[in-house]
């Protein structure tokens, strides 16, 4: 006899999200110590002291991050603010040539390039501020005159990896310090004439010319030709010296990939953590390659919010690629869903078959106007093709229009992950299956593909996964036989060039922290870590929380404590309440992005002790849930059947009573192999009773009979019918 008729993927999961949670949570938030909490600067309040702020910009100094925020959150409560225009197609129009860019102090430069070529400096626009520092001074204050409160300084390829094409990588650091000197000299001589609306530097970070994100050898997709670490370090130096110059703010912008956007965040955060100086507000901007409005590494422009919105960024908006009118529906989607202030700064209009840009300063603004009368801009600008005159016209075209308000914020915010698409966690997207197939101790098959190297191979399992309806797909390479670290960063990078599989979550596993790192180094996306706890004591537990929020990922908390694992009701209500009160109070870490593993235990093993796991685990999630707002909850289900190792079925049947009864609860996620278990209304009616009697423990001694002719107890949890 069967013990469940078949089903599709799609039929299950469409069986397992009817089921919607009962618990409801109306618990308060656990505020954060003094000083634990993370700002959102967007919302911060305070005096706006034009004259004081106007005042230090005239006299050559930088006001405070504080008052810089003060002032324009006040601002933007009032009206559009604006950024400057494409500095990088306003000085091609200087038309200068090599001995421009050579100055007197490279004259004499005379570096070859790796095939011997002598290198050549034009084009390298970031050299003009030594060789032609009163021109890009003076193109600053024409933005500045023409309207702009922000300029960006001229450091887009402010970088030693960008410079070292150049030979020109030892300068960096004074090249970006002089920059910003330059632009801020520009906005102290506007302010000084109009002392009412003060100007300000925004320090140019652009994304390199390498990318984490994307192979560029075609033979081998898992080849990059840069680093994070590298990244990090050439991004931090970066920002060491536009910090030492004077800038009031930074933008990370023409975001190509959101890897290397993820790198300079990272970089920003250790640059003032090491220096202890205040924060300065964070700008981001991202790059849509065309039409479908994705990213050059495939994110849609809803995934790249979702992977960076971690670092609490000032504004998140979209620049370069497109004109005004093509981009107006990706920037909308952004703005709807940003809760913060929005920036946009378009091409004038796509590139004509002369590398042009065709749109005059009245039909760039008319576009534009299109977005402010629907009350979408907070702040806007202008990128390739962009002038003075386009930013004057601007300025002019919008002057009576609403301004962007800030959305209000839920009371209890939800989960949100993404891969090169968002997915949503939330009560009415319902249960997610992570995929289990692509972890050593889930998949003989793929434990044997990778032991032997075979990536190819092991890569159709993880796409089978994706076609089985999978919502998040679980990574684990822990191993006797492999190096997991270099095994994480190998297949990572070739799930990321898959677009089946790089669609989707990861869910990075490890029980060693290296190798945890190591992939959240390589993935774009906004991942899980799984997992972290207590056991190895609080300040562990602090580090790699804190670690987990800076690399912008969700995480899964084990209900470990110093003592072991948490076993019956009380503990796992105990440490997983302790676990969430320190990642709260002690680092601000976003509600919505702890995940509980309760711990799923082994039940009908003929030891009375173990009869309650599964119902202790059960309402261990209901209360935690409605204790502690915002939470999400997943567990590993092959632990509570593993006394019926060999009896597939038995345990496939198993698993979907227990999810039955756990989703109402609060379970919103499992660790399962998509497609492999049976819908509850499905399973044979007195296999389903007698199962639910052992998860339940409504058994008199934690099992249940099996029938081979002589009905007999044993320590088993199904009616078997034998041949």
């Amino acid at each position: 006899m069967k013990l469940f008729k078949s089903s599709t993927s799609e039929q299950q999961l469409e069986s397992l999200r009817s089921q919607k949670c009962e618990v409801k949570c109306e618990a308060e938030h656990v505020v954060p110590k003094p000083g634990c909490a993370r700002v959102d600067p967007c919302r911060v309040e305070g005096p706006q002291d034009t004259q004081k702020i106007s005042q230090k910009i005239i006299e050559g100094k930088t006001p405070t991050p504080t008052e810089v925020i003060n002032y324009f959150n006040a601002e933007l409560k009032k009206r559009i603010c604006f950024l400057d225009g494409g500095m990088g197609t306003r000085i091609q129009a200087e038309k200068l040539e090599e001995p421009d860019y050579r100055g007197d102090r490279f004259k004499d430069f005379n570096e070859k390039d790796a095939n011997g070529v002598p290198v050549s400096l034009k084009g390298n626009n970031d050299l003009l501020i030594f060789t032609k520092p009163d021109m890009v001074k003076d193109i600053h204050k024409e933005y500045f005159a023409a309207g702009s409160d922000i300029c960006e300084t001229n450091t887009f390829n402010g970088t030693s990896v960008s410079q070292g094409e150049y030979k020109m990588q030892a300068i960096v650091h004074e090249m970006n310090k002089v920059g910003a000197e330059l632009a801020k000299k520009a906005a102290a001589e506007v302010t000084k004439e109009e002392p009412h609306k003060p100007r300000f530097v925004a320090g140019a970070v652009g994304p390199t010319s390498r990318t984490l994100s994307v192979s560029p050898s075609v033979e081998d997709p898992s080849f990059r030709n840069v680093t994070w670490d590298e990244l990090v370090a050439a991004y931090k130096e970066q920002v060491s010296g536009l910090v030492d110059g004077g800038v009031d703010m930074l933008m990370i912008e023409t975001v190509f990939d959101t890897q290397n956007c993820k790198a300079a965040i990272f970089a920003v955060d250790e640059y003032f953590r090491e220096t202890k100086k205040e924060k300065l507000p964070v700008m981001l901007s991202a790059t849509i390659v065309d039409n479908s409005g994705r990213t050059l590494s495939g994110q849609t422009i809803e995934a790249f919010y979702v992977s960076v919105k971690h670092c609490n960024p000032f504004t998140v908006g979209i620049n370069c690629a497109l004109g005004a009118a093509q981009m107006k529906g990706f920037y909308k989607k952004l703005a709807d869903m940003n809760t913060g202030w929005c920036h946009v700064y378009p091409n004038a209009g796509l590139p004509n078959a002369m590398g042009g840009h065709d749109e005059d300063p009245e039909i760039f603004s008319t576009n534009i106007l299109d977005y402010a009368k629907d009350g979408l801009l907070n702040f806007v600008g202008g990128c390739c093709g962009t002038f003075p005159s386009h930013i004057a016209a601007v300025c002019k075209k919008v002057e009576k229009c609403p301004v962007r308000k800030l959305p209000e914020l839920p009371k209890y915010p939800t989960m949100m992950l993404s891969g090169l698409e968002p997915c949503s966690v939330t009560d009415e997207t319902g249960f997610q299956w992570v995929g289990e197939r692509c972890n050593l101790m889930g998949s003989a098959k793929f434990k044997k593909l990778v032991d032997a190297y075979k990536w190819d191979e092991a890569m159709e399992v993880c796409i089978a996964q994706c076609e089985k309806k999978a919502d998040i797909l679980d990574f684990n390479f822990d191993s006797d036989l492999i190096d997991g670290q270099t095994a994480m960063s190998k297949f990572m990078k070739l799930c990321v060039t898959e677009p089946t599989v790089a669609k989707l979550p990861f869910m990075i596993d490890s029980s060693k922290w290296h190798v945890v790192e190591e992939g959240l180094k390589c993935v774009q996306g906004k991942c899980i870590v799984n997992s972290i706890s207590l056991k190895p004591g609080e300040e562990e537990f602090i580090k790699h929380a804190d670690l987990c929020m800076r690399y912008g990922a969700a995480v899964v908390v084990m209900a470990f404590d110093e003592k072991g694992q948490a076993a019956t009701y009380e503990d796992k209500v105990r440490i997983c309440q302790r676990s969430y009160r320190v990642l709260r109070e002690k680092l601000d870490f976003p509600p919505e992005d702890i995940i509980f593993d309760c711990n799923v235990l082994t039940i009908a093993t003929g030891l009375p002790e173990h009869n309650s796991y599964a119902l202790d685990f059960i309402n261990a999630v209901a209360e935690i849930k409605r204790t502690c707002p915002c939470v999400s909850f997943s567990g590993g289900l092959s632990n509570l059947s593993f006394s019926f190792r060999g009896l597939n079925s038995l345990r496939d049947a198993m698993h979907t009573v227990f999810l039955h009864h756990a989703v109402p609860k609060g379970l919103n996620m499992s660790i399962v192999n998509p497609g492999g278990l049976p819908r509850y209304e499905d399973i044979e009616a007195k296999t389903r009773k007698l199962a639910e009697e052992v998860i339940l423990n409504k058994s008199d001694d934690g099992t249940l009979p099996v029938k081979d002719g002589q009905s007999q107890r044993v320590s088993c949890s199904v009616f078997l019918y034998l041949p």
